[in-house]
């Protein structure tokens, strides 16, 4: 358009000369040929203003996104672990009524207090956004995972037997007697069961339990670098 423009002032320049209408000099062509030039630099000037503009459009944009991550510092957490209070209620009470004459009940007694522990700290973690919180129950359940899985399992599914036997041995000097006792070989098949599925569910939930904390930290990261962003911002338009 601007080049059309300044190519019409200079057109109708050069055909005024030729025919002697006006002289270029006269008041009202040279009123004519300015406004001419200046709507011929109008579009020149839009383009210069241009990229300004679109700086202004783009701070614009970035202290929205700042306000954004300042108003919104954590995400909505959509991971519950309830499941995981249940399953730890569970096999505490499990841990503790199951039939096993060889397994005392003392020896019991530490397993079905971790359970409660884990059930109380999964409850924390549950109805708070503190992300410490989240990393000590991923603390928790990782080892008791491991340990379920790759000794507990293994350990009651060798020692599956379905008799009980007394006496015999280099101690005693009764003979050796056994008796069938399929309670006590299917309880630790079913100990064997309980320990894999266990173990696998609580590493999922470890495995959750630490993106959680991961995803609260970066959110955390993220919202003290948007507000240091937002005050330089402020700083900056203050001087200006």
């Amino acid at each position: 358009l601007a080049v059309f423009l300044q190519s019409t002032v200079l057109f109708l320049e050069t055909v005024t000369m030729a025919m002697g209408v006006c002289h270029l000099t006269t008041p009202r062509w040279s009123s004519t040929r300015q406004f001419l030039l200046i709507i011929s630099f109008l579009p020149l000037a839009s383009v210069v203003a241009m990229p300004s503009i679109q700086q202004q459009i783009a701070k614009y944009e970035q202290v929205g996104v700042v306000s954004h991550h300042v108003t919104n510092p954590f995400p909505p957490k959509e991971v519950s672990f309830l499941p995981v209070v249940y399953l730890s209620v569970i096999n505490s009470v499990l841990n503790v009524l199951r039939p096993d004459s060889a397994i005392i009940w003392q020896a019991r007694v530490p397993r079905a207090l971790w359970e409660i522990c884990i059930a109380f700290v999964a409850t924390s973690a549950n109805n708070t956004s503190d992300p410490s919180i989240c990393l000590l129950l991923c603390l928790m359940m990782a080892p008791t995972a491991l340990m379920d899985i790759f000794v507990w399992a293994p350990s009651f599914a060798f020692f599956a037997n379905f008799e009980t036997c007394t006496g015999g041995g280099f101690i005693s000097r009764q003979p050796k007697v056994c008796s069938s006792d399929y309670v006590k070989g299917i309880g630790r098949l079913f100990v064997t069961v309980q320990s894999l599925l266990t173990g696998i569910i609580y590493l999922l939930a470890a495995v959750m339990s630490w993106t959680v904390f991961a995803e609260s930290r970066d959110t955390s990261i993220a919202r003290k670098n948007a507000m240091a962003m937002a005050e330089t911002m402020q700083s900056t338009t203050k001087k200006r």
